[in-house]
């Protein structure tokens, strides 16, 4: 197969579309609908056929209105799972020590990760809070020291960092 900068490929074993950025010997140089890059050995990327969806018979409620559904295809693309890891919002027992609380923050963590591992995707936001940063700063331990998972700021209020996107290679993560 011979690739080109800025063909559209998929990457096996992973969700999305990808760009070519740069060819390179053995490897290609992708960019995922993000804006995030990555590097994949050839074998791994397959080129992306569009489908001719013009004559597919729509059964579902957004076929009424063409418009409306490409709008809330659109928006639902851009909305990624998340979990916020407030202890009011996992109703954690206001009873409990601050160093419980933030083990089962931890834990809440890790099984998400592992949820959406499951359901296959690759993406999703974790809001830990601003604070003094300790929760956000043993997650990111945690997902620096695993394979398969990287961690980037999310801005998610007032221009702070009280969130992180996570990202998920679902060949390489093997869960918490």
């Amino acid at each position: 197969m011979s690739w080109f900068v800025g063909q559209e490929v998929a990457v096996l074993r992973e969700a999305g579309i990808f760009k070519v950025l740069a060819v390179e010997e053995e490897s290609l140089l992708l960019e995922d609908e993000n804006g995030f890059t990555y590097r994949y050995m050839k074998l791994e990327v397959v080129l992306r056929q569009p489908i001719n969806t013009d004559k597919l018979l729509l059964k579902d409620l957004e076929a009424k209105s063409p418009s409306v559904s490409k709008n809330v295809a659109a928006s639902r693309d851009r909305q990624l799972p998340l979990i916020d890891l407030h202890a009011e919002e996992l109703s954690i027992p206001s009873h409990l020590s601050a160093h419980d609380v933030f083990l089962a923050q931890i834990s809440a963590f890790k099984n998400f990760c592992n949820e959406q591992s499951q359901r296959r995707n690759t993406k999703f936001i974790v809001i830990h809070g601003v604070g003094e940063g300790k929760l956000k700063q043993e997650i990111r331990q945690i997902c620096n020291g695993a394979v398969g998972i990287s961690i980037h700021d999310a801005q998610w209020s007032n221009g702070a960092v009280g969130a992180s996107r996570i990202e998920l290679l679902l060949g390489q993560f093997k869960g918490f």
